[in-house]
C-alpha cells in the first residue's frame, strides 16, 4: 500500500511539501499541487484520514444528526435522501459522513459526546428543528462546534447558519390547490406543531384557509404503530364534523399513507376523499390512489446544508449568506384528481 512518502519520491517533492498539496495549501504552486495529485492517482494512494485526525486535533468528517424518539426515520425516504446529498457534495471534498441517532435525546447527545471527544468531529448537520431542542443546545455549548440546520431555526436565526424550503409559503400553496379545485373543507394532518416544519406549513394552512373565510380542521395523529386504534377513532370524530368535498393535506407523505390505511378501519370510501403530502417520496408514485405532493428536493436541500457546514472555516464555496432557501413544486397525481 502506498504512503505519503512514496508519493512525495513519485512527485519529486518532500512529504510535508505533499501533504500541504493535498491539503489545497495556498503555500503550494498549483504546478506542483498538479504533480502531487497525479503521483497520487499513479500509485492509488488514498489519505490516511484517521492519522490526520489524531495529529491535527480535528477531523474531515461531517456529523449528521438525526431526531431523536422519531420510529419512522429509518423508513422515511426524505431522510435518506437528504444523507445522499450530503454524501455527493462530503465526498467530492474529501469529507467522510458520520451519522449520530438515539432513541431519547441523551442517548443522542451521548453519542455526540463521543463523536467530538473520540472522533475530534467539530462539524454537523442537524437534518430536523424543533422547539427548545436539548441536542442543539448541547452542540451551541461546544467549544469549536459549527453546525447548519436543515429547517428553520427556532431560536437564533440571524446567527444561525440553515438552508430551508419556505414550509410557511409551501403549506398556503398547497392549501389554496386544494382549496381552487373546489375542496370546502381542508383538514390538516400533523404529529408534532414542535417541530418546525410541521408547523410551518400548518400556519401557511391557515392562512389561505383564513383568505377563503373558511374553519379549520386540525387533525393530531400519531406515528407509533401502537397507537394505530387511537388513530382511527380520532379520524372518525372528526369526519363527523366536517361535510362537502373534503380534502386531507398531511404534512409528510408517510402519514399520507398511514392515513389511507386508516380508511378502512373508519369504513370511509377512499374516492370520496382526496389526499395530499408533503415530500414527493418515491412512496407517492406507488400508492393507490398515487399521491398528490409537494415537491422539496431534499438532495438539494443536503447538497446545499454540506456546502455551508465545510464553507464556514474555509472558502470552497464563496458563500456570500449564511442561509438557503430551497423551493417548492406541486406534483399532481390521481390522489386529487376528482
Amino acid at each position: 500500500m502506498a504512503t505519503i512518502k512514496d508519493v512525495a519520491k513519485l512527485a519529486g517533492v518532500s512529504p510535508s511539501t505533499a501533504s500541504r498539496a493535498m491539503h489545497d495549501s495556498s503555500l503550494i504552486s498549483e504546478e506542483t499541487k498538479s504533480k502531487v495529485r497525479h503521483a497520487m492517482q499513479e500509485l492509488d494512494y488514498s489519505p490516511n484520514f484517521a492519522a490526520q485526525n489524531l495529529a491535527n486535533q480535528s477531523s474531515n468528517t461531517i456529523g449528521v444528526i438525526l431526531p431523536a424518539r422519531e420510529e419512522a426515520v429509518g423508513e422515511n425516504p426524505f431522510f435518506i435522501q437528504i444523507i445522499q446529498g450530503l454524501a455527493s457534495i462530503c465526498n467530492a471534498h474529501d469529507y467522510l459522513v458520520a451519522v449520530a441517532s438515539g432513541q431519547t435525546d441523551e442517548e443522542l447527545i451521548k453519542n455526540l459526546e463521543t463523536m467530538i471527544k473520540r472522533g475530534n468531529i467539530t462539524r454537523f448537520v442537524f437534518v430536523y428543528s424543533q422547539v427548545n431542542d436539548p441536542v442543539l443546545e448541547f452542540i451551541k455549548q461546544q467549544k469549536q462546534t459549527q453546525y447548519v440546520v436543515i429547517g428553520s431555526p427556532e431560536s437564533d436565526r440571524d446567527q444561525t447558519c440553515y438552508v430551508d424550503n419556505d414550509n410557511h409559503l409551501a403549506g398556503y400553496d398547497a392549501t389554496r390547490y386544494l382549496l381552487e379545485k373546489g375542496f370546502e373543507t381542508v383538514i390538516y394532518a400533523y404529529t408534532n406543531l414542535d417541530e418546525g416544519v410541521q408547523n410551518a406549513r400548518y400556519l401557511g394552512y391557515q392562512q389561505a384557509l383564513n383568505e377563503f373565510k373558511l374553519p379549520k380542521f386540525p387533525l393530531e395523529l400519531s406515528n407509533r404503530v401502537a397507537d394505530e386504534a387511537k388513530n382511527a377513532q380520532a379520524l372518525r370524530e372528526l369526519l363527523k364534523k366536517v361535510s362537502g368535498r373534503i380534502a386531507v393535506l398531511a404534512c409528510d407523505d408517510i402519514l399520507a399513507l398511514d392515513i389511507q390505511y386508516l380508511w378502512d378501519l373508519c369504513e370511509v370510501d377512499p374516492s370520496k376523499i382526496a389526499m395530499m403530502g408533503f415530500n414527493n417520496s418515491g412512496l407517492a408514485k406507488i400508492a393507490r390512489p398515487t399521491l398528490t405532493s409537494v415537491e422539496i428536493f431534499p438532495r438539494f436541500l443536503g447538497t446545499e446544508a454540506a456546502a455551508l457546514v465545510i464553507n464556514k472555516d474555509k472558502d470552497t464555496f464563496k458563500l456570500d449568506l449564511n442561509r438557503v432557501i430551497v423551493p417548492h413544486k406541486i406534483i399532481e397525481r390521481d390522489s386529487t384528481r376528482f
